[in-house]
């Protein structure tokens, strides 16, 4: 992989983190449409997606349908599960 795109290719996944961070800060909530996170980075939804399939792999979030349609944080997760009154049930970021 070449030096430029290794640095394209950081600096996309880090825009993509970083609005995951900014939505849920703004929204109180943790789970969001891929269109919806396409849209305000301005990116391809495939684009997208892949990042998030990386963020999945590092358990730092989920998709929640088998189309990948929507995707849920880790906090997110624990937020909807609280929701649901089994926030005892499940375990915190890092446990």
């Amino acid at each position: 992989m070449g030096e430029k795109y290794e640095r394209d290719y950081t600096a996309r996944h880090e825009r993509i983190v970083n609005k995951l961070i900014q939505l849920a800060e703004e929204c109180g909530q943790g789970c969001f449409p891929v269109s919806k996170l396409a849209n305000e980075l301005g990116m391809d939804q495939r684009t997208v997606k892949s990042h998030l399939r990386i963020i999945q792999m590092d358990n730092a979030g989920v998709f929640v349908d088998p189309d990948e349609k929507q995707f849920c944080t880790r906090e997110g997760v624990l937020l909807l599960a609280k929701r649901l009154g089994m926030g005892d049930k499940v375990e915190g970021p890092g446990g």
